[in-house]
């Protein structure tokens, strides 16, 4: 097993871990429509033809009035191996459960896990699920930062590649409904 794959999972350990420990501080999420524009670094699988790049992606998606999200995202790298330029496309379905907010900095930590599709350079088109999680920050009740690691298993390839990624996330929320009736 490689050191970078027992970092990884050391890590998804402890944020989990920590998560649990603030159970008793829940806070409801604002239902609505999210926008989540990200940069990140894409960790392709030494075996993939792509290689290692910076990547972007926009998610949109629907926060329900429980912990759980679902997020429909597009994720794009060039992934240049060998002097060669290779566009990896990643159309995603994700769920999200928000996990206790640790009120007094504004943390939310939330897991993550969908499924969707692979894409290099157009010649396939494979199936893919990934799981993973990370944190927001809440600037205010519109914005928040969003650090999120995803591990992403390619089912027909038989690749494990991993994204890291920093994004902005506007919340749309809904009217309230109880204040016309």
């Amino acid at each position: 097993m490689s050191t970078s794959f027992k970092k990884r999972t050391l890590f998804s350990g402890v944020l989990i871990a920590s998560s649990l420990t603030t159970m008793a501080y829940a806070a409801q999420p604002e239902q609505g429509i999210t926008v989540t524009p990200s940069i990140g670094y894409y960790n392709a699988d030494g075996n993939r033809q792509a290689g290692n790049d910076t990547s972007y992606s926009i998610g949109v998606g629907y926060q329900t009035n429980s912990p759980l999200a679902l997020e429909a995202v597009y994720l794009h790298s060039n992934a240049n191996k060998s002097g060669r330029n290779n566009d990896l496309d990643q159309y995603r379905l994700d769920g999200l459960y928000s996990l206790p907010e640790f009120t007094t900095v504004n943390l939310t930590p939330y897991v993550a896990a969908g499924v969707g599709v692979t894409d290099v350079d157009g010649d396939s088109n494979n199936l893919l699920v990934n799981a993973g999680g990370g944190v927001k920050y809440a600037i205010n009740n519109v914005v928040n930062l969003r650090a999120d690691f995803r591990l992403v298993k390619d089912v027909e390839d038989n690749h494990l590649d991993n994204v890291t990624s920093v994004g902005v996330q506007y919340n749309f929320g809904m009217p309230n409904q109880q204040a016309s009736n």
